[in-house]
């Protein structure tokens, strides 16, 4: 149960830049909101300033769910969506950078050039903040040191079912999602998440 795969991955902006090779990873299925916490949980321990964290989905899939567990996990209380301020910036307790919570929901695409009216886009290459982007497949031109997490709903979107396909760019953020899901997947063989699809 490796999973590791190399893929390209396309966002907006991507089909303008030069191919670049990212690592990516088979699905976590997570089948509660108990599931998500554990990966979000795991997935904050190899988080850093200066990462961007690109969330995609259709509406109502838990970027903003995933993102508040993830901030819990950073010690941040009381996440909520930006989607209509468009950026929340949240002080991370014993870190030496901050979270930046942003959504781009409001926007059909974030083209390049214009995502400098964006003020999270002055924490990019600073190392000062850990940047979650909702909507994120919307921003043209994200940073190369990112993770992309797109979850997906189940047929039935009743159910508590998630899939999340997560993919790195940049050699650290491809290194730091590599750690984290070795340790998804200890969690996967003591039996937290279905087995990676």
């Amino acid at each position: 149960m490796s999973g590791k795969y190399y893929s390209r991955v396309a966002m907006a902006g991507d089909r303008e830049r030069e191919a670049d090779l990212i690592v990516g990873f088979p699905a976590v299925v997570c089948q509660s909101v108990d599931d998500t916490a554990a990966l979000a949980e795991t997935l904050a321990g190899e988080v850093r300033g200066g990462l961007a964290i690109i969330l995609s989905g259709e509406l109502g899939a838990g970027k903003t769910t995933f993102t508040r567990i993830l901030a819990g996990a950073l010690g941040i209380e009381g996440v909520k969506s930006p989607t209509f301020t468009t950026e929340s910036i949240h002080r991370i307790p014993n870190r030496d950078f901050d979270l930046v919570h942003a959504d781009l929901y409001r926007f059909v695409s974030v083209p390049p050039g214009s995502d400098t009216d964006l003020q999270f886009t002055e924490y990019l290459g600073t190392g000062e903040a850990l940047l979650v982007v909702e909507w994120g497949d919307r921003w043209i031109q994200p940073p190369d040191d990112r993770w992309n997490i797109d979850i997906l709903l189940p047929d039935d979107s009743s159910d508590d079912h998630r899939s999340f396909f997560m993919s790195a760019w940049g050699d650290d953020a491809s290194r730091r999602l590599s750690r984290a899901y070795e340790a998804i997947l200890d969690l996967s063989v003591a039996g937290r998440f279905r087995e990676p699809c």
